[in-house]
């Protein structure tokens, strides 16, 4: 007998169960270390990507600085006060306004300017400081501080984001002679106050820059009569256009600071004898009202070098304040964000070379417009 047999009529074979394995400590160990490795590749990229955009917004604050800058000289044929300063006799007391609060209407702040009291007056200087309506005579509103205040604004195009700032809002309430008390919105930025800028009236500070003291008050405290004589005299007035000559485009406007340095804070500010009234980051109110103690907070200068930092061994004095505040500088790698008087805006490099730098600063040094200087 002859069988056939079909594969169809065949049993299937019976399936086996699918086998499943887990990872060993190796494989996840590899698989780690790969994430790992690609992490610390794309780590880098974000970061610099993220601080590329950083340091375009920085550029575009100077930008709207400077452009504010060239509209209020367009309207008014003259730059604005760098630090217009003012003295009333009894009590004696010093007060006035900085390039920042004169700005303010070309800055989209007209409300912010509406609120603002730019009488000549120690008593408008205060009110500046405190809520809106607080009573300068009363003891206990006297003191009483308020981020309501006008000089409390917060003005995004003011503060640089690569900026280690304490708070967009500082308190000073440092009572001295000079000193305002209240709230105080920040700034990261710096006018250029020329080859010369100290912590507080200095005979030697200068008037080459673009900005400088001003006004009824704006001479140094000056010892000798040969001090006297020298740079700035009281009654300085603003300058003007026809002052840059040594071209708009090869002079410094305004710039950056880097409010960061732990040896500062360290051996300048929290000395005994409080060499510095404040920490390094509380030093920038864009709305002091003080008077002459405020060229720390507003005027840059070439007399340090670029992103200089205070170093470890550096002694405990007002000399050491001096040429750290002095300092132009940023958080940005290699270099600084500086607005011209021309209006443009360059990253310049920190490898500079001194003399050039120095040249950059001045409006009528004489140098030759052919000099360059090292911009990214």
């Amino acid at each position: 007998m002859e069988i056939s047999c079909r594969v169809s009529d065949m049993p299937s074979p019976k399936p086996h169960p699918t086998s499943r394995h887990a990872f060993t400590l190796v494989e996840l160990l590899v698989v780690i270390a790969i994430i790992g490795i690609l992490v610390g590749l794309l780590l880098p990229g974000v970061q610099s990507a993220r601080e590329a955009a950083r340091r375009a917004a920085c550029q575009n604050n100077l930008k709207q600085i400077a452009l504010a800058t060239t509209n209020f000289e367009s309207t008014y044929k003259r730059f604005p006060d760098g630090l217009s300063t003012f003295q009333r006799e009894r009590p004696v007391d010093w007060f006035g306004y900085t390039v920042y609060a004169y700005l303010l209407p070309f800055m989209d702040q007209q409300n912010l300017y509406n609120a603002w009291d730019y009488d000549d007056e120690y008593e408008a200087a205060w009110r500046n400081t405190r809520a809106p309506g607080a009573n300068f005579r009363n003891p206990t509103e006297r003191f009483q501080f308020s981020d309501k205040a006008p000089a409390a604004a917060v003005i995004p195009s003011f503060m640089c984001p690569t900026d280690q700032l304490e708070g967009k809002t500082v308190t000073l309430d440092f009572r001295l002679r000079g000193y305002p008390t209240g709230f105080f919105g920040m700034t990261s930025y710096l006018a250029n106050g020329g080859t010369h800028s100290t912590y507080f009236r200095d005979p030697d500070m200068q008037a080459d820059g673009m900005f400088f003291m001003t006004r009824d008050d704006s001479q140094p405290l000056a010892e000798t009569p040969v001090d006297r004589q020298r740079f700035l005299k009281d009654g300085q007035l603003p300058a003007k256009f026809n002052d840059v000559l040594d071209g708009t485009s090869h002079t410094l406007l305004f710039g950056e600071r880097w409010h960061y340095d732990p040896n500062f804070d360290r051996i300048l500010a929290f000395h005994p004898r409080q060499y510095s009234r404040y920490a390094i980051n509380k030093w920038g109110a864009w709305g002091w009202t003080g008077g002459g103690n405020g060229t720390t907070h507003v005027f840059g200068s070439t007399r340090t070098p670029m992103n200089f930092m205070t170093p470890e061994d550096a002694p405990a004095s007002f000399a050491s304040v001096n040429e750290r505040m002095s300092a132009f500088g940023s958080g940005h790698t290699g270099g600084a964000n500086f607005a011209f008087v021309d209006g443009s805006v360059h990253f310049v490099s920190e490898s500079v070379n001194p003399t050039i730098y120095r040249a950059m600063s001045t409006k009528a040094g004489g140098e030759s417009a052919e000099q360059q200087y090292h911009t990214h």
